[in-house]
């Protein structure tokens, strides 16, 4: 996530291109561009409460949410915080 961090909307659009071949670079470049406006990448890996419903939010947004699962129930930061210690 240090690299995502580090690197403009455009650098990001030209990495993911590969394993999108048949997307057009502009529509990654928009979709990464809106993924940072949304602080959807966190540095440290690790999905809070807040985070869980931000992106609870636009899903339900988008298409609708008929539940929203518990934070506890469905997140694990055991092994981000594991890996951030590394």
């Amino acid at each position: 996530m240090n690299w995502v961090e580090n690197h403009n909307p455009e650098e990001i659009a030209k990495s993911l291109h590969p394993h999108f071949p048949d997307a057009d670079l502009e529509v990654l470049t928009a979709l990464v561009e809106r993924y940072k406006a949304q602080d959807t990448w966190k540095p440290d890996l690790i999905l809070t409460e807040e985070g869980l419903n931000h992106m609870m939010d636009i899903i339900d947004a988008a298409i609708g949410l008929d539940d929203r699962a518990p934070y506890d129930k469905i997140v694990n930061t055991e092994f981000a915080k594991k890996a951030m210690n590394e």
